[in-house]
């Protein structure tokens, strides 16, 4: 088994939210979407995937080669034109992310 310290950092960014009232999940995922030619351009980007609990919370899993390549996305983010569209369909009151160093995978 590898350990932690000796696999490539990589940091996941774990974004959870509700959706405004009357945003379809079909709106949300060709919004998402969107922006997927922006995130994938950025520097440090590995893989993106979204989830949908039963409760209607959705998580966003982006995973990042480094922090400051994670950070550097967050201030990018908010500024890019599809993005803007994106964030305007989220319950900002329900928004929470965070960070994390991820230590195992397995695809």
């Amino acid at each position: 088994m590898t350990s932690p310290s000796s696999t490539p950092e990589t940091i996941v960014e774990i974004v959870t939210f509700k959706l405004n009232a009357g945003v379809s999940d079909q709106d949300y995922l060709a919004a998402s979407q969107a922006t997927q030619t922006f995130v994938r351009a950025l520097p440090g980007f590995r893989s993106r995937s979204l989830s949908k609990s039963k409760d209607g919370t959705w998580t966003d899993y982006v995973k990042w080669s480094d922090m400051a390549s994670a950070q550097a996305a967050t201030e990018a983010f908010p500024k890019n034109e599809a993005a803007m569209a994106l964030i305007q369909l989220i319950d900002a009151s329900t928004l929470s992310m965070r960070h994390d160093q991820c230590l195992w995978s397995s695809s």
